[in-house]
Order: C-alpha cells, then sequence, then structure tokens
C-alpha cells in the first residue's frame, strides 16, 4: 500500500463578510431606497396646494420677497409631505383594498424609519419657520397639529365625515393664513380666506369617491360612505363642487372681493367637463381616474386665482413651473396613489 507523504497545512484565516457600512439617522440605517420610497408616500404633486395658497396670502398681504416665498414654499411642502407619510401609515387597513402598493412600501422600509422620516420633515419646517416670523410660527404650530391628527388617534379627524373636510380645508387655508401672517397681520374675515377653504372643503369630498368601496370594507366613514351607494355619493360631491362658485359671485356681488375675480368662471367648462367624467365613472379605477381630473381643476382655480391677485412675469413663471411640476409628477409616476386599481390584471401582465 502507497504512503501518501504528510503535508504541512496552514491554517488559513478567513475574514467574517460585513455588508456596505450605510449612513444613520439616530439609530435607524438609511438605506438609498427608503427615500425614493418616502418621495413616493409623500404624495408630491399635492405640495402644490399648500405652497401656493401661502404664496397667494403672501401676496395679499403685501409681500414680495423671493426669499420669504421659497422658504414659505419649503415649509408648506414638508408640512404636506409628512402629512401623507402619516395618512399612509394610519390608513393600512383600508388601503389593503385601495392601494395595496403602499402596504408594500410601508413594509420595505419599516415603521423606525417612517417616524425618523417624520422626525426630521417637522423639524426641519419649524426651523425655516422661524426666517418667516412668530405669527407665521403659530399658524404653522397649528398646521402640524391638524397634519398629525387628521389620521392618527385619539382624535383622528378623518373618521369622522365633517370633521374630515374641515381639516382637509385646511390644507389651503393655513397655508394662506400663514401667508398673511409674514406681512404681521391674520385677518380670519379675509373674504379670500373663506373662499379657498371652502373651495378646498368641498374637493375634499371628490378624494373620498375612489376610495368608497375599499372604505365601505373596512368600516371607514367618510363624506362617500354615508350614502348607501356610490351614484349617490358622487351626486352629492358635484352638487357641492359647484357651490364656490355660488360663493366667488356673492363676494364679488358684496364688493368683498374685487370684480377681477369674476373672471375665475371661466373655469367652469373644465368644471363641467370634471362633473361628466364623475358620473360616468362605474368603478374605482373610474372614479380614480375622475380625482385626477379634478386635482388638476383644483389647482387650476387656485393658480388663476394667484394670477388674478398678482399678474406679473413673477406669478407667471411660478404658475407654469406649478404645472410643469405636477405634470412631471404624473408622467413618472411617482405619487402614491395609483390610478389603475386593477390589480390581478395588472399581475397577470407582469412577465
Amino acid at each position: 500500500m502507497e504512503s501518501v507523504p504528510h503535508r504541512k497545512t496552514r491554517n488559513k484565516h478567513y475574514e467574517t463578510m460585513q455588508g456596505p457600512s450605510l449612513p444613520v439617522l439616530g439609530s435607524v440605517p438609511i438605506i438609498p431606497h427608503t427615500f425614493s420610497i418616502l418621495f413616493r408616500l409623500s404624495g408630491p404633486r399635492t405640495w402644490v396646494f399648500p405652497s401656493f395658497s401661502f404664496i397667494l396670502g403672501y401676496a395679499v398681504g403685501g409681500g414680495g420677497l423671493v426669499s420669504q416665498i421659497g422658504i414659505g414654499i419649503a415649509v408648506a411642502s414638508l408640512v404636506t409631505a409628512a402629512t401623507n407619510i402619516v395618512n399612509a401609515y394610519a390608513d393600512r387597513k383600508e388601503d389593503a383594498t385601495n392601494q395595496p402598493q403602499r402596504l408594500f412600501w410601508l413594509g420595505q422600509i419599516g415603521s423606525r424609519q417612517i417616524t425618523a422620516s417624520l422626525v426630521v420633515l417637522y423639524s426641519s419646517a419649524v426651523v425655516l419657520a422661524i426666517y418667516l416670523g412668530p405669527l407665521f410660527i403659530l399658524v404653522l404650530g397649528l398646521g402640524i397639529l391638524n397634519s398629525i391628527f387628521y389620521s392618527l388617534p385619539p382624535l383622528r379627524f378623518k373618521a369622522k365625515p365633517f370633521a374630515s373636510l374641515a381639516s382637509f380645508s385646511g390644507a389651503l387655508g393655513l397655508p394662506f393664513l400663514g401667508g398673511l401672517g409674514v406681512g404681521g397681520s391674520l385677518d380670519l374675515l379675509n373674504p379670500m380666506l373663506w373662499l379657498l377653504t371652502w373651495f378646498m372643503f368641498t374637493y375634499g369630498t371628490v378624494k373620498n369617491l375612489p376610495d368608497y368601496f375599499g372604505d365601505m370594507k373596512a368600516g371607514i366613514r367618510t363624506s362617500a360612505t354615508i350614502f348607501k351607494n356610490v351614484k349617490n355619493a358622487v351626486l352629492f360631491s358635484c352638487t357641492l363642487l359647484s357651490t364656490p362658485f355660488v360663493l366667488l359671485v356673492s363676494f364679488v356681488s358684496l364688493g368683498l372681493l374685487e370684480p377681477i375675480y369674476i373672471a375665475d368662471l371661466a373655469l367652469i367648462p373644465l368644471f363641467a367637463f370634471i362633473i361628466l367624467e364623475m358620473l360616468k365613472a362605474k368603478d374605482a379605477a373610474g372614479l380614480e381616474k375622475a380625482h385626477t381630473l379634478g386635482f388638476f381643476y383644483a389647482i387650476s382655480f387656485l393658480l388663476f386665482t394667484l394670477v388674478l391677485t398678482s399678474p406679473t412675469v413673477q406669478s407667471l413663471v411660478m404658475v407654469l413651473g406649478a404645472f410643469l411640476w405636477t405634470l412631471t409628477v404624473a408622467k413618472v409616476s411617482v405619487h402614491s396613489r395609483v390610478e389603475f386599481r386593477d390589480w390581478e390584471k395588472q399581475r397577470r401582465k407582469r412577465p
């Protein structure tokens, strides 16, 4: 039997494999894809509402500094982003039907990273607000409370139909008031404040329509689910959505608003088109499409009103920028709401 010579062997040192070192926010690691998910959940197209409501209030109050406008836009966008993230997290039950992709995104980042992001968003808004004065900070404090308790207990305004719409109307009313506050005045009787607040109150009924079936299943009471069928909910929303025009004409007739604002009636053909789309919708996907069109109508009302208030080149540039931002967000599909809701059909189409 042939012997095999003994071979000396060395003990090899094997290094333990470690993942890449990630930057951290407190004790929470920052993973690159977290930012893209949070951006989706922050509802970037909705940032236009509070941003331009602030600009409108700032213009009505006589302000004109570009630096203050920029800070106001940043604060409005940060708080709105936080509001949408809180809302997405709080609505996990109904989103299992309404927006199931949101559940996937939330699961990808986890509650700790969501909490950390909210701390950053709210605290950044407060720090920036210091440059806009004490009255603005006061309004911001109310806005943050409204932002949190719109979705979260113990108040959870959105669980009560009227309180939900009243809270939602703050998305235009409070930023406008903040814009006035930068100029040193909180005029609670300003007719434009009430026109914008009521406009957003009525628009809130539109955004509830696509979620009718999921909210009914989850037992959530909204301005839509208080009706036994979606058709009645649509009729109620269409009727209420027409009332801001009545309020506008009344304010102009009473001399509370300048006659130039009657030009907002030029949006009635667009409004009529939205109403027809809402009435033709037969399912959640159709209602979501109508809601998307309604969104563009709503920002058009706001932006057109801004141009009537301040017919300058600067206003036109900002308005064009707002439309460009909104269309870009829609084009690249980074908003958290998904218009096409046939989830099973989408899955079958995937390779």
